[in-house]
């Protein structure tokens, strides 16, 4: 069982940190459609913060399965 689990928080961190990887690139190569400069900074502050995100949990996830 304990195999099992630490198979869940790999996978967890994988792909946490595959999103966030691909957020904060998505936040910085994303030009934007829109004129409206408004929306384009929050699309930025949006993309910079599930990046984050992402990070974070991946990060937990590898305390978790280290210790």
């Amino acid at each position: 069982m304990a195999n099992l689990l630490d198979a869940i928080f790999f996978t967890i961190l994988v792909a946490s940190a595959g999103l966030g990887v691909t957020s904060i690139i998505m936040a910085f190569t994303s030009g934007g459609d829109t004129n409206n400069a408004a929306a384009k900074v929050e699309g930025l502050y949006e993309n910079i913060f599930f990046g984050v995100s992402g990070l974070i949990i991946a990060l937990l996830m590898w305390v978790a399965l280290v210790f």
